[in-house]
């Protein structure tokens, strides 16, 4: 039996879930801010909050502030 996996955009996924981050999307700014900050592919992300535009995620111990266009360049498949 083969589990299937939903993928979607980090600004898609429910506030609790964990995902995988796929690729990084955008310009080669976008990417490079992105990596800086610590999302890299494979990494394990999960959405803590999401207040309006913005959300509040914790990527591999790490919690960070996105707005909802940063997220929209964050590639993942939906774990749990």
């Amino acid at each position: 039996m083969q589990t299937h996996h939903k993928r979607t955009t980090l600004d898609h996924c429910q506030v609790g879930q964990t995902s995988e981050i796929t690729a990084l999307k955008g310009d080669l700014q976008m990417k490079m801010r992105l990596v800086n900050l610590g999302f890299h592919t494979h990494s394990i992300v999960k959405l803590v909050m999401m207040r309006g535009q913005n959300l509040v995620v914790c990527v591999d111990g790490s919690r960070f502030a996105i707005d909802q266009k940063i997220a929209e360049n964050i590639q993942v498949e939906v774990l749990s």
